[in-house]
């Protein structure tokens, strides 16, 4: 690539056949992104005058994930909003500051929040019948959208740097449409920042990887980017800490997007400031390019609508009083909170039960029944109960339950099927949890391939996704706990 940028390369043969009936175009004249400035017309016609908000500083929590919750109301300063500031030109200087697409004519536009974006997307890009690839375990939500449109998930095994370019093209350079029975995949769905369910992150290198791939086999990347912001700043149990930054070095330290590597137009990235401002403002933003952007615009004039222009007033004067510094200092300390109960959760599992390094090279941790005799008679105490890989963000952890250590697991397989002793054994497991007031997501839901097969490939365990974003700290011991007391 040189390095002079180019335009984005023609993607037209990626829309769906739906996409090619959609008309509608923004007024001649303007740009895709003047689409989302028309909600702002005419507001005297509303009832409502004006709406008082109280934002909290960008300062209002510690960068030292091991510091305390602050207590109370952080005072903030007021603002009435509904000024008719455009949202969607702070959002595209902010796209340009952080994630510095590799080409030209990249544009933003407005949207109802990520799981919306992503239904929209495949809707411009597959037909029934198409099929995208993900990660073995992808979000459920995705998954279950592509599903109901008569579309195929296809796996692709993933590694602790996230989706394997390796095996990405083994599937791609091996497709048998005869057998498969459909086409080849031509989109790739998964994040850029902290993995969904796993936690993990995909480094760059293995970015770079992937875009080589899309472009050999002239596939588009969906990056759907919730998390992006909350990686955390030292790995679980670092011995040095965070390392001292000031907030510009630590956006600019971040994992970069794809779009550092998109010199082509090839990635379509959803973000949202569900993670980052607040849950529910229905309020996000693609970025990709011209093309796609006018066909997504065209969806929403036509079957959406733009979002609430009381979010977009809202959102978009806090970013316009924070600025880039602002906000960026608002993300860091945000991030430092998340790893905060991070931590506080691995060392409850620690205290719970007796884990230890899986090996010398990696960074999995493997869980053992604790010392003192509080597990059944029947379970070996050398045997593992389950492993885990410290998130690298993020809100959540996947947990691997070793079913097959289970004193029933092996009778259960002979007598019905792997597939069906794997399902009575973690509903047993997850039935007990939440009774017991814990709950946590289970794996399946995540599952791109179903129990059969799955099983037929040798996978005898099972997964659980726990959150720990919310609660207070004494609480986060009882979840891990339940694990030791419940599951055998």
């Amino acid at each position: 690539m040189s390095e002079k940028q180019r335009n984005a390369v023609d993607l037209s043969h990626h829309l769906s056949e739906f996409a090619k009936t959609l008309e509608g175009r923004p007024p001649p004249g303007s740009n895709v992104k003047d689409v989302c400035r028309l909600i702002f017309l005419s507001t005297e016609y509303f009832p409502i005058e004006s709406i008082t908000v109280e934002y909290l500083k960008p300062s209002a929590f510690p960068l030292k994930p091991t510091d305390a919750v602050p207590h109370g109301t952080v005072l903030g300063w007021i603002a009435n909003v509904l000024t008719g500031k455009a949202a969607d030109k702070i959002i595209h200087d902010w796209v340009g500051r952080v994630h510095k697409p590799a080409y030209n004519d990249w544009k933003t536009l407005i949207d109802v929040g990520s799981s919306s974006a992503w239904m929209t997307t495949i809707s411009i890009l597959l037909n029934p019948g198409d099929s995208f690839i993900c990660d073995r375990y992808a979000y459920n939500a995705a998954l279950l959208q592509g599903r109901a449109r008569g579309m195929h998930a296809v796996a692709v095994a993933t590694d602790m740097d996230g989706l394997s370019a390796v095996d990405l093209e083994r599937v791609l350079a091996g497709w048998d449409e005869k057998a498969r029975g459909f086409k080849r995949p031509r989109v790739i769905y998964t994040q850029g920042g902290i993995q969904n369910p796993t936690g993990l992150l995909i480094t760059a290198q293995r970015k770079k990887d992937i875009y080589d791939v899309a472009v050999r086999y002239d596939l588009i990347i969906v990056e759907d980017d919730p998390y992006y912001f909350q990686q955390a700043s030292a790995p679980y149990g670092s011995r040095t800490g965070p390392k001292k930054q000031t907030d510009e070095e630590w956006l600019d330290n971040l994992v970069p997007s794809f779009l550092r590597f998109d010199y082509e137009g090839r990635v379509i990235r959803l973000d949202t400031f569900s993670k980052t401002i607040g849950p529910g403002g229905r309020l996000g933003y693609y970025t990709g390019p011209p093309l796609i952007l006018e066909k997504l615009a065209a969806f929403h004039q036509g079957f959406i609508n733009f979002p609430s222009g009381i979010a977009q007033a809202v959102i978009g004067e806090l970013l316009h009083r924070f600025e880039t510094e602002g906000f960026i200092r608002w993300l860091r300390g945000l991030t430092a909170q998340y790893e905060m109960r991070r931590n506080w959760t691995i060392d409850a599992l620690y205290k719970a039960l007796d884990v230890r390094p899986k090996d010398d090279w990696s960074r999995a941790l493997t869980a053992y029944a604790p010392s003192n005799g509080q597990m059944s008679e029947k379970f070996t105490k050398t045997a593992s109960l389950m492993s885990f890989v410290p998130p690298d963000g993020g809100m959540f952890m996947w947990f691997n339950i070793h079913l097959h250590n289970h004193p029933r697991y092996k009778a259960l397989a002979r007598q019905t099927s792997p597939a069906a002793a794997k399902n009575q054994l973690s509903t047993e497991l997850w039935t007990a949890i939440y009774d017991a007031g814990v709950t946590f997501r289970r794996g399946e839901l995540f599952a791109v391939e179903d129990d059969e097969e799955r099983a037929k490939a040798g996978e005898e365990d099972v997964f659980l996704r726990a959150s720990f974003s919310s609660g207070p700290r004494e609480e986060f011991g009882e979840g891990d706990g339940y694990i030791r007391h419940r599951a055998y």
